[in-house]
């Protein structure tokens, strides 16, 4: 009898609209701002899955960054993914960890992206590029930033140190539950392999789910 592959499933997930990316969008980074309540709504949407196939049972492992908006978003999916079987998942199963949190922004953390202060400091090409090139980095926070935290947090990040990081977590954590369980899930931006010059181009809109099979 032949037998066939576990197959396993990766779901990637973007947080619900946070405070600072709804109208009048801030650069987040690291700030840990709260879902609104139209994130909220996203969230509880992303949980439709249950419509697929999928079950919050099935759901063995959810791994999420340290922020709120993340952890908070993947509460509610799986609790809709569970509908009216709410004994079937448990908020234990999500893991927290620093190394998927999102792009640190450095010193710009907190301002919104049109000021006219940084615009000015800075030029629009800088900041473009701070947004969209893959080693484009912000100026560095200070310990007087008011996000500021003791290392080994950064001070500033590029797409490339951020990828390094959540690729660290990737193999180091994720990547052995699609293997040893079922079905995992994840939640931050986005995790694939995009060539540096597509990356000013890409847009992960939030709670909308991105499955891999393996």
């Amino acid at each position: 009898m032949r037998v066939l592959p576990t197959i396993s499933t990766l779901i990637l997930l973007r947080h619900g609209q946070s405070i600072w990316n709804g109208e009048n969008p801030r650069f987040t980074g690291w700030c840990d701002v709260p879902l609104t309540a139209k994130g909220r709504v996203e969230a509880v949407g992303a949980g439709q899955l249950r419509s697929r196939g999928f079950r919050a049972a099935n759901v063995y492992v959810a791994f999420t960054s340290e922020l709120q908006r993340a952890h908070e978003t993947c509460e509610l999916a799986l609790a809709s993914m569970a509908g009216h079987r709410q004994d079937t998942w448990s908020p234990e199963r999500i893991r927290r960890d620093a190394r998927l949190n999102e792009r640190h922004y450095g010193a710009v953390q907190g301002y919104r992206k049109d000021d006219a202060g940084l615009l000015a400091a800075h030029g629009e090409e800088s900041i473009r590029g701070w947004r969209r090139s893959m080693h484009g980095k912000p100026p560095p926070l200070d310990a007087d930033h008011p996000e500021w935290r003791p290392p080994p947090a950064p001070t500033g990040e590029s797409l490339a140190d951020c990828q390094r990081r959540v690729l660290e977590c990737f193999r180091e954590s994720i990547s052995p539950t699609l293997f040893e369980e079922a079905q995992a899930a994840l939640v931050l931006m986005g995790l694939d392999q995009v060539p540096d010059d597509n990356v000013p181009n890409l847009h992960v809109p939030n709670s909308v789910p991105i499955l891999y099979r393996f």
